[in-house]
């Protein structure tokens, strides 16, 4: 029961986790489309630190918070992505 509950949470993290690294990735393209170079690489370092420091606390805890973490970040990015290619539809 309690490895159902932590997967779970796992997975409530990842999302919260994804939908961080995909919504920053937003701000990294108008600082690097807006001439902004040195802050868009900050930026993208702290995107890919904060993520890569998470995914690997998860590894620690075992496979299937890794796996369950994983499967929420990859979640946020197909609910980011439905959203905005309904946001570019005509």
């Amino acid at each position: 029961m309690i490895e159902i509950l932590s997967a779970l949470a796992a997975l409530a993290s990842g999302f919260a986790i994804g939908l961080f690294h995909f919504l920053s990735l937003r701000f990294c393209v108008d600082a690097f489309t807006g001439g902004k170079a040195a802050r868009a690489l900050v930026l993208q370092f702290g995107r890919f630190a904060v993520t890569g420091l998470a995914l690997y606390g998860f590894a620690r805890l075992g496979a299937l918070p890794l796996l369950f973490a994983a499967l929420g970040l990859l979640a946020a990015r197909a609910v980011l992505l439905r959203r905005e290619r309904k946001a570019d539809a005509p």
